[in-house]
């Protein structure tokens, strides 16, 4: 087992904040159910930039941005306000 992590970079506008902030919480939400933790950060620099992290134990079934809830969610945030710049990393083990 090892763990994951999904960092998505986004550009949102300031006066759509507040449907960013619900529709994130949506996806936090649904993180936690499945047993993940989710965080997000705003640029010092640049307030309208966020970083969402998305993070889980991978334990050989489908990974958590394939579950049902949390695609629906994270697509939501997509088509609303763009896809964002996407990386997935994983732990390193025995370093």
């Amino acid at each position: 087992m090892s763990r994951r992590l999904l960092a998505t970079r986004r550009l949102i506008p300031l006066d759509r904040l507040e449907d960013y902030l619900a529709g994130w919480e949506t996806l936090r939400d649904a993180a936690e159910r499945a047993g993940a933790r989710a965080w997000m950060f705003r640029g010092t620099d640049h307030q309208d930039h966020f970083i969402e992290f998305l993070e889980w134990q991978d334990e050989g079934g489908p990974a958590l941005p394939e579950r049902a809830e949390i695609a629906t969610a994270r697509r939501g945030l997509d088509e609303t306000f763009g896809a964002g710049h996407v990386d997935e990393w994983e732990e390193v083990q025995g370093v």
